[in-house]
């Protein structure tokens, strides 16, 4: 299921970032809400932590992959963008199929997301 790919995806590079386990959760909305915030709210302090530092090009070993590999903190987070972009279209296609109506679920554009939280723009 996309969305709870997309809720895992932040589960686990958050683990192997500070070297834990990710916490298992359900897949049910209620659960995957509470599993994003929980997710959500430490992947972004990670990922500042990370641009604090300027760390993009440090590697790290994600010992939760089998073998172990390496990655750089700025591959991941491309990683995670280009991933939770796709994978949040497929949840947008998919929620479509079953009836949600269009105006309901906007295209998945995160300007649009922005913009609809009514933060002022530049001039």
């Amino acid at each position: 299921m996309p969305l709870d790919a997309m809720v895992a995806n932040k589960e686990g590079w958050s683990a192997s970032i500070s070297g834990t386990q990710p916490e298992s959760g359900g897949d049910s909305i209620e659960c995957m809400r509470r599993r994003l915030d929980r997710a959500g709210k430490e992947f972004l302090r990670l990922v500042g932590e990370i641009r604090d530092r300027g760390n993009w090009g440090d590697g790290f070993v994600d010992a939760l992959c089998d073998p172990p590999e390496s990655f750089t903190y700025g591959g991941m987070l491309a990683h995670v963008a280009t991933f939770s972009a796709w994978r949040r279209s497929l949840a947008i296609l998919a929620l479509r199929e079953l009836g949600a109506a269009e105006g309901d679920l906007g295209i998945g554009d995160p300007i649009a997301w922005e913009r609809s939280l009514g933060e002022p723009q530049p001039a």
